[in-house]
C-alpha cells in the first residue's frame, strides 16, 4: 500500500495548499503612512455614516466655492489669473511630459497630439461659460474616446437643476471653475484653470516661415484657433460657449489624465455626475414595455428620477447597423407618444448621437422609420415634435425599433432630497472558488419602503496602472432574518468591463436582511504586479507616480476597509514588545542561575571548609594521640637510657613536629587549586552569559538593519500563489432616516446563533419548569 504522503487525494489537499498564498493580503497604501506624518491630508473620504443622500455633496459643494473664492483672492493680491499646478497643461505640453494626456503605465508613443495649448480669453473672441443654458445639443466629441461619457452628459445636460449641481462656482476674469463629482459613495471637489488644448500650433510654432507684419499669424490664429473650433478635445456647438471643455477637463483631472477616459459605460459617467445608481439591461431581457416606458417618459422631466442611454453591440471591433455605430454610445433625450398620420399611436425616443454630426462615411444617425426624411414625417408632426432635418446627430426612433436595433439600455436612478443613504466598507480574501461569503451586511430597516441596494468596489479608473492583476466580478442575494427566502439578487454583467457595481431594488418591511456577497476573482497574467509598476515608475516617471498613488491610497482609506500598513506596523509592534518580553524573562532567568550558582558556589566552599577542618580536627586528634602513645614509648625507654640519648629523641622528636606541620601545609596547597579552578568556570560562564544577552540587545535594536533585509527578499514564488483581497463596499438608498448598517463576520455569526439558540434553550427549560409547577 502506497505511503498515506503519496495517496491522491493528499497529493490533490498539497497541491492546493501550495496554491494558496498562506497569509492573503492586499497593498492598501502604496505610500507608507510614515511618508504621510509630514503632511496634513485632506483627501481622506468622510466616514461611513449614515446621512441624508445630500449630506456629502453639500459638503463637496461648500469646500468647492471656498477652494475657488481663496483662489480669487489671491489672484486679485497678485494681479495674476490663475495657474493649476496640479493639472498645469501648459507646461506638461511644452516640455512632452504628456502627464495630463496619458496615463502612468505607456505602451508606445501616442498616435497623436494636439498642436497647442491657450487659455479661454485667448482662443474664443467672446467667451461665455453658457449661452442659453445647457443643452444635449450643445455637445460635440473632439479626438478623446469618451463619447460613453459624453452620452451620459447629454442624458442629463437639459436637467439645469442637475447641471448646476455639477458646476458649483467659478470665477471667468481669474480663469478658476469649481466642479463637483461623485466617487465611491462620496462627492470630491475639483478645482481647474482656463488653459485648453487646441488642435493647431502658433503660427511660429507651425514652421510657416516669418510674418513681419503679424498679418499671417493673426489671420492663422482667426481660422485655425478661435472659436469652440479650434478645441483638440470636446467643445461646444457655439463657437463662444465653453463649458462643455472645461467640464471635460475637471473630470479629466479628477482622474489623473485625459487618457483615464478613454472607452467605458454611460452609466457610470451619469453615475459620476449625478450620484445616481446605474444598472445596465440587455434590450432583450425587458420584461414589460410598459414598465420600461413609465421610466423613459420621466427622461425628459425636470424633476424625473431616470435617465437612459443607449449602446448598439459590444465586442470586438465596429461596424454598424442601420446607420447605428456598433460599439458606441447614445443619449435618450425624450421619450413621447403621438399619433401618426394613420392615427396609430407611436411611442417616440429622441435620440442623440455626442458626436454632433455624421461621420463622413454617413454614419452615426438612424436610418430606419422615422428617420430624417423618411416617409412617416408630415409637418404636422414635424412641428408637434419641433424636429428639423439636419445632420446634427440628433434623431427619432419608435420604442419596438430601438428594443431590436440597441443591445443595452442604461439606466440610472436619480436620487433627491428624501433619500437617505447609508454605507459600510470591508475587505476579504477570495477564495480561488466561487461562492457566497461568510461575511454579510445587516440592514435593520424601521420603516416600510423601496430601498436602492447597491454592492460596489472602488473605482479603478482613477488609479489605472495600479489595480493589480486581479480582477474582481460582484454579486450579492438579500435575505430576511425572518425565513431563508431569497426575497432579491443581484449579478453582474459578463460584457460590461468596468464591473464596478451591482444594484437591485427591493421593497422592504420593517425588520432585519442580510445582504450576503459573492465575489468571483480572476488573475490576469498580462497585467503587471503593483509591487513592479511602483518599482519601475519611482523613477522614470516620480510625478505621475505620486498622483496616481495618491488615488488609489485615497481609494482604499476607507472606514472599515482593513489597512495593511497599520496591520504590518502593528504586528512590528507586538513582536518588538515580545522580543523585550523574552529578553525580560531570560534576564531574569539568567540572574537566578547566576544567584543559584552563587549560591552552590558558597555552599561548596562552606562544605570543602567544613570537611576540612573536619578532617584536620581527625588529623590533631590522632597526632594527640600517637603523642600520648610515643611520650609513653619514650617515658618507657628513657627509664634505661642516658641523659644524651634523651636528648636526641627530643631532638628527634621535634623534627618530626616539624614534618608533620609541612605535611599539613601541603595539603593545603593541594586543595587551594581545586577551589580556584572551580571559580574561574563559575565566572567564565557568566561572561559568557552577558555577552550573549549584549547580542540580543544589539539584534533588538538594529531593527532598521532587519527591515533593510527586505529589499533581498525574493517574491519570485509569492506572486504566483492565489492572493486575491477584494475591497468592497454596501450602500443602501432609502426613504427611511433611521437606516442602518453593520458588518457581520462569520465567527460574530457564529456567536450570535449560538446566543440565539441559548436563549431559545433558556426560554424551553423555563417552560418545562413552569408546567411542572402547574
Amino acid at each position: 500500500m502506497a505511503p498515506r504522503e503519496h495517496h491522491p487525494q493528499a497529493l490533490m489537499a498539497r497541491f492546493w495548499k501550495k496554491f494558496h498564498h498562506r497569509t492573503p493580503g492586499k497593498v492598501t497604501s502604496i505610500f507608507p503612512s510614515s511618508m504621510y506624518d509630514a503632511f496634513h491630508d485632506d483627501s481622506i473620504p468622510a466616514s461611513a455614516r449614515v446621512r441624508n443622500a445630500a449630506g456629502s455633496y453639500d459638503e463637496a459643494r461648500a469646500e468647492c466655492a471656498a477652494m475657488v473664492q481663496e483662489i480669487v483672492e489671491h489672484c486679485e493680491a497678485t494681479n495674476t489669473s490663475f495657474l493649476d499646478k496640479e493639472f498645469e497643461l501648459e507646461h506638461d505640453y511644452y516640455m512632452e511630459i504628456d502627464d495630463c494626456l496619458r496615463g502612468l503605465i505607456r505602451k508606445g508613443e501616442q498616435s497623436s497630439r494636439p498642436g497647442g495649448v491657450h487659455r479661454v480669453p485667448w482662443i474664443y473672441e467672446n467667451p461665455r461659460f453658457n449661452v442659453d443654458g445647457f443643452s444635449g445639443s450643445d455637445i460635440a466629441q473632439g479626438a478623446l474616446g469618451d463619447c460613453w461619457w459624453l452620452a451620459g452628459l447629454g442624458t442629463i445636460a437639459h436637467r439645469k437643476d442637475l447641471m448646476d449641481k455639477i458646476c458649483v462656482a467659478r470665477n471667468e476674469e481669474c480663469g478658476v471653475y469649481g466642479f463637483v463629482f461623485f466617487r465611491d459613495g462620496e462627492w470630491v471637489p475639483t478645482v481647474i484653470d482656463d488653459n485648453l488644448y487646441l488642435s493647431s500650433g502658433d503660427w511660429t510654432k507651425a514652421g510657416n516661415g516669418t510674418d513681419a507684419t503679424g498679418s499671417k499669424a493673426r489671420a492663422w490664429k482667426k481660422s485655425q484657433q478661435t472659436g469652440s473650433g479650434a478645441l483638440y478635445m470636446a467643445s461646444c456647438k457655439d463657437e463662444n460657449e465653453t463649458w462643455l471643455p472645461l467640464l471635460e477637463k475637471a473630470y479629466a483631472k479628477a482622474h489623473g489624465d485625459y487618457e483615464a477616459l478613454e472607452g467605458g459605460w454611460i452609466g457610470a459617467g451619469v453615475e459620476d455626475m449625478t450620484g445616481g445608481v446605474s444598472s445596465v439591461v440587455l434590450t432583450s431581457r425587458v420584461l414589460r414595455k410598459d414598465k420600461l416606458w413609465h421610466e423613459l417618459r420621466q427622461v425628459g422631466q425636470d424633476d424625473g428620477q431616470f435617465v437612459y442611454g443607449l449602446a448598439a453591440s459590444f465586442g470586438v471591433g465596429t461596424g454598424e447597423r442601420n446607420g447605428l455605430m456598433l460599439n458606441h454610445a447614445y443619449s435618450v433625450i425624450k421619450a413621447v407618444e403621438i399619433e401618426d398620420a394613420t392615427g396609430r399611436k407611436v411611442k417616440l425616443l429622441q435620440i442623440r448621437n455626442p458626436w454632433g454630426q455624421n461621420a463622413t462615411t454617413g454614419l452615426g444617425e438612424w436610418h430606419g422609420p422615422w428617420s430624417d426624411g423618411s416617409k412617416e414625417w408630415t409637418p404636422e408632426t414635424m412641428k408637434k415634435l419641433n424636429h428639423e432635418f439636419g445632420d446634427d446627430g440628433v434623431f427619432w426612433m419608435t420604442l419596438d425599433d430601438v428594443l431590436h436595433n440597441f443591445q443595452w439600455l442604461n439606466r440610472t436612478r436619480l436620487f433627491n432630497d428624501h433619500w437617505t443613504v447609508a454605507q459600510q466598507w470591508t475587505s476579504l480574501p477570495i477564495s480561488w472558488i466561487p461562492g457566497y461569503l461568510n461575511t454579510k451586511f445587516v440592514i435593520q430597516v424601521e420603516k416600510p419602503g423601496l430601498a436602492v441596494i447597491v454592492l460596489s468596489k472602488p473605482d479603478e479608473r482613477y488609479y489605472d496602472g495600479l489595480e493589480g492583476q486581479y480582477r474582481f466580478y460582484l454579486e450579492f442575494m438579500v435575505r430576511s432574518d425572518e425565513s431563508d427566502k431569497k426575497i432579491a439578487e443581484a449579478t453582474y454583467n459578463a460584457y460590461e468591463g468596468e464591473n464596478r457595481s451591482v444594484s437591485c431594488e427591493v421593497y422592504l418591511q420593517p425588520g432585519t436582511y442580510s445582504v450576503i456577497p459573492k465575489v468571483l476573482a480572476k488573475r490576469c497574467s498580462w497585467k503587471y504586479e503593483l509591487r513592479d509598476v511602483v518599482k519601475s515608475c519611482a523613477l522614470s516617471r516620480p510625478l505621475k507616480l505620486q498622483q496616481k498613488a495618491k488615488f488609489y491610497d485615497t481609494a482604499h482609506a476607507k472606514p472599515g476597509v482593513k489597512d495593511e500598513d497599520e496591520e504590518l506596523a502593528v504586528k512590528k509592534w507586538e513582536e518588538k514588545q515580545r522580543k523585550k518580553e523574552l529578553k525580560k524573562k531570560a534576564e531574569q532567568e539568567n540572574s537566578m542561575q547566576l544567584e543559584l550558582i552563587q549560591l552552590r558556589s558558597y555552599i561548596s566552599a562552606l562544605h570543602e571548609e567544613m570537611e576540612r577542618r573536619e578532617k584536620a580536627k581527625v588529623e590533631e586528634q590522632n597526632k594527640q594521640k600517637a603523642k600520648v602513645n610515643e611520650n609513653q614509648k619514650q617515658r618507657k625507654k628513657s627509664r634505661g637510657k642516658s641523659k644524651p640519648a634523651a636528648e636526641e629523641n627530643s631532638k628527634g622528636q621535634r623534627g618530626g613536629q616539624q614534618a608533620e606541620a609541612e605535611g599539613e601545609a601541603a595539603e593545603e596547597e593541594d586543595d587551594a587549586p581545586e577551589g580556584e579552578e572551580k571559580q574561574e568556570e563559575e565566572e567564565e560562564q557568566v561572561e559568557e552569559e552577558e555577552e550573549g544577552e549584549v547580542e540580543e540587545e544589539d539584534d533588538d535594536d538594529d531593527d532598521s538593519e532587519s527591515d533593510d533585509d527586505d529589499d533581498d527578499y525574493d517574491d519570485s514564488k509569492d506572486r504566483y500563489l492565489w492572493n486575491p483581497v477584494c475591497v468592497m463596499g454596501l450602500r443602501v438608498y432609502s426613504e427611511d432616516d433611521q437606516i442602518e448598517i453593520k458588518l457581520v463576520e462569520g465567527d460574530e455569526q457564529e456567536e450570535e446563533e449560538e446566543e440565539a439558540e441559548g436563549e431559545e434553550g433558556e426560554e424551553g427549560e423555563e417552560g418545562e419548569e413552569e408546567e411542572e409547577e402547574e
